[in-house]
């Protein structure tokens, strides 16, 4: 590939959002990458809103061609245009995000300095004004994913692949075998090729100025959020099936977190109606749904947070339930793990004493699913494997001292009767601030590089429209 300035093919799946994907391509005019070594496919998957008619009378600076496929699924259109794709860079965008302009240069800066891996860029929503609580969650939600990634020290999992702005190279997507669109009516495609890129070794980039803003809350409600929560259990059903090591890790497993006010009580509850009385449940839910937009006009935001958790959690047993069908089969789906045995289970062992940057170099060149910390004689802790999550690296090591190692760290200290010289007080407390920080609410907690209000900017004019 020509690292100096690779060939960029665009491909963004959309589906009758003809006004959205306007936006999105006139964003795409301004990009401070060279326009002649890009090209841009938009899939119109099943459109019926005049997408095609619009794009045959767009004018463009790029490339542009238009694929046409019977509605299929987001997953199966991202491979069908990276099938005509002739780039080397692959480049995925949601129909629904506006690219700045140094967007494609980054990604492509990303991939310069760190070959042969993902880059994934941010999309934080635009809500314009609105503050109702629907979209203070979903902000809050994308602001702790966002801010998370950007520390160092992050260590990636499956659940980090967002292919609403996401790169990476040609062979590589191909050599994987791309989206699984089997995941077409329940989502999930993103977080099943991410387990893929996990296993295959691909280094996970979080490129920060690689930034989209994210126009789809425009239109977010409570309803689309339960029925995402409800595709959600189908498709955690589906990665359990195809990955059968992941499925400790998976919500499924630990349900009553998406209950967590009553724990077991609403577990069982939810579980109860989505998998034995699914129609009961419904209608149980139709009058709930109308007391949050109740607690919203009153602004009750603990009362709405603490029943809305509670409906989510109902939602996505619902999908559950919807692929397995009893509970009977969720036992089992549980319980039998025939891929245990090949689950990545190798482990080191540090010891601290050698000294935190000797402990890092080991991290860096044996890259274990696990380790076993110690100083001297005392042990520290172990970090187990943890299917479905990147090697370990050196740079993981402090944070995880510093928050989750931090008293039995200090009690090995005391033991040995050490005076800590291996180790930098103020890299520790650093890295115990920032791990605290990514932590806190993100509705306290505002990444400005990322949130700042958008500066104002001309008009494309888009008299080439018809």
């Amino acid at each position: 590939m020509n690292r100096d300035m690779p060939t960029i093919s665009i491909i963004i799946p959309t589906h009758n959002r003809s006004a959205s994907l306007l936006r999105t391509l006139d964003a795409l005019r301004v990009q401070t990458y060279p326009l002649q070594q890009v090209e841009v496919l938009v899939v119109a998957d099943g459109c019926s809103d005049g997408t095609v008619e619009g794009l045959r009378h767009y004018t463009a600076p790029f490339a542009l061609y238009f694929i046409e496929q019977t509605n299929q699924g987001a997953a199966a259109a991202r491979n069908h245009g990276a099938a005509y794709a002739k780039g080397q860079l692959l480049l995925f965008l949601d129909d629904d995000v506006e690219p700045t302009p140094p967007l494609i240069k980054s990604h492509v800066r990303a991939h310069q300095n760190r070959p042969s891996r993902v880059v994934i860029g941010p999309y934080p929503p635009v809500l314009q004004g609105r503050a109702d609580f629907i979209n203070i969650f979903m902000r809050t939600w994308s602001e702790t994913k966002f801010l998370a990634m950007r520390q160092p020290s992050h260590r990636y999992t499956y659940r980090d692949l967002l292919s609403g702005n996401l790169s990476l190279e040609a062979e590589l997507f191909t050599r994987l075998g791309g989206f699984d669109p089997a995941f077409r009516s329940c989502g999930g495609e993103d977080y099943e090729f991410g387990v893929r890129l996990i296993k295959a070794g691909v280094p996970f980039t979080f490129a920060s100025d690689a930034l989209c803003y994210h126009y789809n809350h425009e239109t977010t409600d409570l309803d689309r959020l339960f029925e995402r929560m409800r595709r959600e259990g189908h498709s955690d059903v589906l990665i359990g099936l195809r990955h059968p090591e992941l499925r400790p890790t998976l919500p499924i497993a630990h349900i009553e977190a998406y209950c967590a006010s009553l724990r077991y009580i609403m577990r069982t509850l939810a579980l109860t109606l989505a998998f034995r009385l699914p129609k009961a449940g419904d209608l149980l839910a139709i009058p709930l749904r109308r007391v949050l937009d109740l607690l919203e006009r009153i602004r009750l935001r603990g009362p709405w947070l603490w029943l809305c958790r509670g409906l989510r959690g109902y939602w996505y047993c619902r999908g559950v339930a919807e692929e397995l069908g009893t509970p009977k089969a969720l036992n089992g789906f549980l319980r039998n793990n025939p891929n245990c045995a090949n689950i990545d289970a190798t482990e080191s062992e540090i010891d601290l004493h050698d000294g935190l940057e000797v402990a890092e170099k080991r991290l860096d060149e044996e890259r274990p699913a696990g380790v076993r910390i110690r100083y001297r004689q005392q042990s520290v802790g172990r970090i187990p494997p943890q299917p479905g999550a990147e090697r370990l690296r050196g740079v993981h090591l402090r944070r995880i001292l510093a928050t989750e190692f931090a008293k039995p760290l200090l009690k090995a200290l005391a033991v040995e009767g050490t005076t800590n010289e291996f180790i930098n007080a103020d890299h520790l407390l650093a890295d115990f601030k920032r791990a605290v920080l990514c932590s806190t609410h993100a509705g306290d907690v505002t990444d400005h590089a990322l949130y700042l209000e958008r500066p104002n900017k001309k008009h494309i004019q888009k008299n080439q429209l018809i």
